[in-house]
């Protein structure tokens, strides 16, 4: 677990600090961001239940039927969603101040300084990378490895909340985010969805918290155009 933490982390600082990060290129920056990520973790997932560290119900192994991951990625993307609209509206902002913050934020965020309008192309990218790169590559070192060992010395709630924390200093330190408390509650909710569903579980949901940054961003890029 600590080794594909620490090389998922210093893959990203690396990468930051060569200024070989290739932001215009999204196809290229997908493989290069989250490829050596996925390969880590697949590989300390594979020595994990080769060296009978845990068994594959304690890593998250298990099928699950479609229901509840349907129903955790639907409620992750509603949350996504209603969560920050019900907060401009609730805060007096109207249409136009909406489209502007979304705009500054969320379409910054997922598309960066993608020129407008945006294509199908260019939506289908992020689409893939948001729900099914960085789920993969996250809910592996964070939840599948981390909350077995968590749970060895520690209760179910206190180890989501370690796994809530630590989710929240990578994203914090290593990808140069803003200490924003939103990464801790992602990971708290991530660390119960795998607790209940396993390794699918938390894909599904955090593929659905993506699908609802995605979809407030391209709202806001054909909005703005």
């Amino acid at each position: 677990m600590a080794a594909a933490i620490a090389a998922h982390i210093a893959w990203i600082l690396a990468l930051r600090a060569s200024g070989l990060d290739p932001v215009d290129a999204p196809v290229l920056r997908g493989v290069v961001l989250y490829g050596p990520g996925l390969v880590t973790a697949g590989l300390a997932l594979a020595i994990a239940l080769r060296t009978g560290l845990f068994t594959a119900s304690e890593l998250g192994l298990r099928r699950q039927s479609w229901a509840p991951l349907i129903g955790l990625f639907v409620a992750g993307t509603i949350i996504e969603v209603a969560g920050p609209l019900g907060t401009m509206v609730a805060s007096g902002m109207n249409y136009d101040e909406i489209v502007a913050h979304l705009f500054r934020h969320e379409f910054r965020y997922m598309y960066n300084a993608q020129a407008l309008p945006l294509t199908a192309w260019d939506i289908g990218v992020r689409a893939v990378k948001s729900l099914v790169l960085v789920p993969l590559t996250e809910e592996i070192p964070y939840r599948s490895l981390f909350m077995p060992i968590a749970l060895t010395g520690t209760s179910r709630s206190w180890s989501a909340v370690a796994s809530g924390l630590v989710f929240f200093l990578v994203h914090w330190i290593a990808f140069g985010g803003a200490p924003h408390p939103a990464y801790f509650l992602h990971g708290f909710g991530f660390a119960w969805a795998f607790l209940w569903a396993g390794l699918p579980g938390a894909v599904a949901a955090h593929a659905g918290v993506s699908l609802g940054v995605v979809a407030l961003a391209t709202f806001a890029a054909f909005a703005h155009t």
